[in-house]
């Protein structure tokens, strides 16, 4: 089976993302690439420790383990949160304004995967289903989210 939690994470994963983006640069403030990059990831290693979380309390996402439909449900509610802040925190930061514009197409993106698997998180443990974060997980990746992007 795989591992569900690797491909929710792999996204992004918040929590603390705004303490971390408050540090980096003020509201109206525009950050350098490397600003921005390490902001955006600093923003996904917070909320990967959120996430790891609410798969450790939730139980049953084991290696070796297979979830019941009830904690796939209670898990991807409790994550999707998390996620979405991710998302949001990471489209308020301003840098650079190619970069800024092609992160903020990529968030865009992610939030449709996003409300794929809210809609129907049993679909993730389908035997042989793709990882829907696959493609957008290399895009991240190539623009400098390599945190966000660890899948």
């Amino acid at each position: 089976m795989r591992s569900v939690q690797r491909l929710l994470i792999t996204a992004v994963a918040a929590g603390v993302a705004t303490a971390a983006f408050a540090g980096v640069a003020g509201a109206d403030s525009t950050l350098s690439k490397k600003q921005y990059l390490k902001a955006a990831n600093g923003i996904c290693k917070a909320s990967n420790k959120e996430i790891d979380a609410a798969f450790e309390e939730v139980g049953g996402f084991g290696k070796n383990d297979e979830p019941s439909p009830e904690q796939v449900d209670e898990v991807v509610g409790r994550i999707v949160p998390i996620f979405r802040g991710v998302l949001d925190d990471i489209e308020a930061l301003k840098g650079p304004a190619a970069l800024d514009k092609k992160i903020d197409a990529l968030v865009d993106k992610y939030r449709g995967v996003v409300d794929d698997v809210e809609a129907d998180p049993q679909a993730l443990f389908q035997e042989h289903a793709p990882d829907p974060f696959a493609k957008l997980d290399q895009k991240a990746k190539q623009l400098g989210l390599k945190v966000c992007a660890q899948g």
